[in-house]
């Protein structure tokens, strides 16, 4: 079993491979092996041991590659978890409850609505102009602080079925570069969990919850000041709909 992990999400990991594991998961730092080599010599009841003990330690090994095969090994044969890899068709995606893991081989696309540089610069534009962040080279600090890079979300779907399925990527967990984002556009495999189910219309995207890191004070101030408008407005789409948190994705 070889992976050519591209997204790995390991806070998902970890509570989803507790649970898995009916709690039962440990970080184990060292392994130590001890062998027994020799006899014994008995007189009646009296026994001494004789021999060598030999011990081999190592660390475990502990990346993501590995994580994720435990995780889906700790799967097999639960109840709620369904492997549309195997018998299951997929068009069946749609009777999976909110608590259910699923495998299925699902590509992805970021919605054309959505870019991340023109949205940085108009975001900023705006931001400015609500005097949330001025031009001045000391609000570079704040910039950065409101424009958290390594914490943006990218939203993906897929609208192949019936049912649209979606998520947000956390770019932090991306294993890939920014420029090879169209490897998500491929046949690859996709391990998630259902989060909840849309009947008539969803949000795939708020930029102003989604894209910076502001309290829900400061968002309510600048929705006010810039409206809901062109770039900086929800992408909300009318259909029935799977949001799905994303563990991993690999080919």
């Amino acid at each position: 079993m070889f992976y050519n992990l591209i997204y790995f999400d390991e806070n998902l990991y970890d509570t989803y491979y507790t649970f898995a594991s009916a709690g039962q998961a440990v970080q184990f730092n060292e392994i130590e092996s001890q062998t027994d080599k020799g006899g014994q010599l008995g007189f009646n009841d009296t026994h001494v041991g004789l021999g060598k003990t030999s011990v081999i330690k190592g660390e475990i090994i502990n990346n993501a590659a590995s994580k994720l095969i435990s995780l889906e090994r700790s799967l097999v044969d639960n109840d709620f978890y369904v492997d549309f890899e195997g018998a299951t068709p997929f068009r069946h995606i749609e009777d999976l409850s909110r608590r259910m893991i699923f495998r299925a081989a699902l590509p992805l696309r970021i919605h054309e609505s959505f870019d991340m540089y023109e949205l940085t610069k108009l975001m900023k534009d705006k931001l400015e102009e609500a005097g949330f962040v001025g031009t001045k080279s000391d609000d570079v600090e704040l910039f950065n602080m409101v424009f958290d890079f390594d914490k943006i979300k990218l939203p993906v779907y897929n609208d192949d079925m019936d049912t649209i399925i979606f998520s947000r990527l956390h770019k932090d967990c991306l294993l890939i570069e920014e420029n090879e984002l169209g490897e998500l556009e491929e046949d690859n495999i996709i391990l998630a969990k259902v989060k909840r189910t849309h009947e008539r219309q969803f949000t795939l995207f708020d930029p102003l919850k989604d894209f910076i890191n502001l309290n829900p004070e400061l968002q309510r101030r600048l929705k006010q000041s810039i409206g809901d408008k062109g770039i900086l407005a929800p992408i909300t789409v009318s259909s029935e709909a799977i949001e799905i948190e994303i563990i991993a994705i690999y080919s």
